[in-house]
């Protein structure tokens, strides 16, 4: 198996795609429900139902998508063709999904909904976002690497997060701040998550695909199933992976709230810009040097502190909620806390792929990275519905002025409380995140195809 250093134009060219992605993903996630409450009238608390059932539907899907990577044996590779011929149509489903045509009825519109967005998270999202992960496995085995395609990705990610929460408001203002304002925005940002994913499906290249242990299985033949779904559930670190992943995008209830919590605790909606450049700018910034960081403390240590700036940041945002100037240095302090697990989380899953190969001998990368992105998923459509039940229990009343106490308590709870709450136990969690010690020796390993039973049993047990 090839340990060639990327080059930095191949790194750049992987991180792309994030960019790309978050003008579908971010997009969606933190603004579907203001659109659907204030544009379309559709009631939060279904539109968050929604969200649920298809976050569930697709963390199923996930899970089969992987397994159809691991089974792809194409021209352009196993993961490639996924990114690149899923990007373009995931562009059009995210312009459709903000252009809800206002002929139909009231429950035609959530049909319409209800169609778009499963296409959208069950399908097309779920098959190019499951194979652009599973490039992390197929492109090095460099650790080091590993960790640089984490940081670089998530530097793109976080920029085209940066634009879409700073601009997303002044775009549909300008644009007609009605439908024609959605319209045009959700055009432009198709492009964006079309053309970006392209670039990357069609320019990077896999180098590492894994070989078969099971020599009697021909190429011409799946693994089976139920195999890879065995390796995967019988590994503890796979366990700890999924549950990190899960309550990570669980705890992400701030970034779907903060347009909320800018236009009713500050009473501006373009307060939603300077929250959003006070956690990401840091977060950016802090990428460029955390592989450094993590060689030099170990990544799991560095991931702890991360999280214990987090926890100190929420706890001063609880005590000066309504506080502008505190609130944002409590969300600087929140940015940079992100950065190491920001950096470390793709490596991590590739790393448990890696061990569990050298334990088993099946080849799981597509399958390992499917499962993790159903944890995304399915923490990802717990939150968006936690955030539309809690507006609706609140009393949200779309388009007032002026909301009730429930309501504001609501958007307070889902900004800095749940949040709070979500990262003490991710904390917790990550404690146990043990592998460091022993990860070098069955990368080795790996290298000279020591794997399954052929492995040394001493190194891991």
């Amino acid at each position: 198996m090839s340990t060639t250093k990327l080059r930095t134009s191949e790194k750049v060219i992987f991180g792309v795609g994030d960019f790309g992605a978050n003008y579908s993903w971010t997009f969606i996630a933190s603004f579907i429900i203001i659109y659907m409450t204030d544009v379309v009238g559709i009631a939060g608390s279904v539109i968050g139902t929604i969200i649920l059932f298809c976050r569930f539907a697709d963390g199923f899907s996930d899970v089969f998508m992987g397994s159809i990577i691991d089974n792809t044996n194409s021209k352009m590779g196993k993961a490639k063709p996924w990114v690149f011929w899923t990007a373009p149509v995931l562009g059009i489903l995210t312009f459709m999904l903000f252009n809800v045509p206002d002929f139909l009825s009231y429950t035609g519109k959530i049909a319409y909904i209800f169609i778009v967005y499963f296409l959208i998270s069950v399908i097309f999202y779920t098959a190019n976002n499951v194979a652009y992960s599973s490039l992390v496995s197929f492109m090095t085995k460099d650790e080091k690497d590993r960790v640089a395609l984490g940081s670089i990705r998530f530097i793109f990610s976080n920029l085209s997060v940066l634009c879409i929460t700073t601009f997303t408001i002044y775009f549909v203002t300008n644009f007609g701040d009605n439908q024609q304002g959605w319209t045009y925005t959700s055009a432009i940002y198709g492009l964006l998550c079309a053309i970006p994913l392209m670039i990357t499906g069609y320019f990077v290249k896999e180098r590492n695909v894994a070989e078969k242990q099971y020599r009697e299985v021909k190429k011409t033949q799946r693994i089976p199933f139920s195999l890879i779904i065995k390796s995967l559930i019988t590994e503890k670190y796979f366990l700890i992976t999924i549950v990190l992943y899960l309550l990570w995008y669980l705890k992400q209830t701030d970034n779907s709230m903060r347009i909320y919590y800018a236009t009713y605790i500050f009473n501006d909606a373009n307060v939603m810009a300077i929250m959003s450049i006070a956690t990401l700018l840091p977060t950016i910034l802090g990428l460029l040097v955390a592989p450094q960081f993590a060689e030099k403390v170990g990544i799991k240590n560095s991931i702890i502190i991360g999280l214990i700036l987090s926890i100190i940041s929420y706890i001063m945002m609880g005590i000066f909620s309504e506080n502008l100037i505190l609130l944002v240095i409590g969300l600087i302090i929140h940015g940079i806390g992100l950065v190491p697990f920001t950096a470390a989380l793709s490596g991590i899953v590739a790393d448990v792929g890696d061990i569990i190969y050298w334990k088993t001998g099946v080849p799981v990368q597509g399958s390992i990275f499917s499962l993790a992105s159903a944890g995304m998923k399915i923490g990802s459509g717990l939150q968006s519905a936690i955030v539309g039940w809690s507006l609706s229990i609140g009393g949200y009343v779309a388009g007032a002025s002026v909301q009730s106490e429930g309501t504001i308590f609501a958007i307070k709870s889902m900004q800095i409380y749940f949040p709070l709450l979500a990262v003490a136990i991710v904390t917790i969690i990550t404690l146990f995140l043990n592998y460091e010690k022993f990860i070098k020796h069955i990368k080795a390993q790996i290298r000279t195809n020591n794997v399954g039973e052929m492995r040394d049993k001493q190194i891991y047990k």
